[in-house]
């Protein structure tokens, strides 16, 4: 009987290679890592920009391919963050000599208050402010990015259980066919 069961198994596996089911299986699952190694593949650190000059070169040119993206159709968040920073920083330091020169011609003793009461807190809130602001868009950034990969996974695990699906159907149907492993009522005796 062990052999027979055991010639049973092989020729149901050889109706599943025959019929496609296994080939299909495969090809699919070799698509979905194929597909998964290549998007591993495309994701990229951004380049430090004040690492070296070099560097400093390869960052200019990605900030500016960003800067003329006017279709989106690349993430540009993590590399003109540097860029928006250096200029928030500028904006923090310029904002407050300007007020500061401003009231220095109106009169040099209010200049001199201004300069030493409100100027270098005003600058050190708008760095701070900036900072954050930009903290958040990179990490609003990092989360779609999380998100996106999330739902490809959801994606791959329909795909998936779309493939299992349709086999545990036909073993249903088929099982259901059988019709040996019913058993019949016994009339009960008195």
């Amino acid at each position: 009987m062990a052999d027979q069961s055991g010639e049973l198994e092989l020729e149901e596996f050889d109706e599943l290679i025959e019929e496609g089911r296994w080939a299909a299986f495969k090809e699919a699952a070799t698509r979905r890592m194929s597909r998964r190694l290549a998007e591993d593949g495309e994701v990229e650190e951004p380049v430090e920009p004040f690492a070296s000059p070099s560097a400093f070169g390869a960052w200019s040119v990605d900030a500016a391919r960003a800067l003329l993206d006017l279709q989106f159709h690349r993430a540009a968040t993590a590399t003109l963050l540097p860029l928006a920073y250096l200029l928030g920083l500028a904006g923090a330091v310029a904002i407050p000599i300007v007020g500061t020169v401003g009231l220095w011609r109106v009169s040099a003793w209010l200049g001199i208050v201004f300069a030493v009461v409100f100027a270098v807190p005003l600058a050190l809130v708008i760095a701070a402010v900036v900072r954050l602001l930009l903290e958040f868009v990179l990490n609003a950034s990092r989360l779609a990015a999380r998100v996106a990969h999330i739902s490809d996974m959801a994606d791959d695990l329909f795909q998936a259980l779309s493939d299992v699906a349709e086999p545990v159907n036909q073993l249903s149907k088929d099982v259901q066919a059988v019709q040996f492993w019913r058993f019949r009522r016994r009339s009960s005796r008195k």
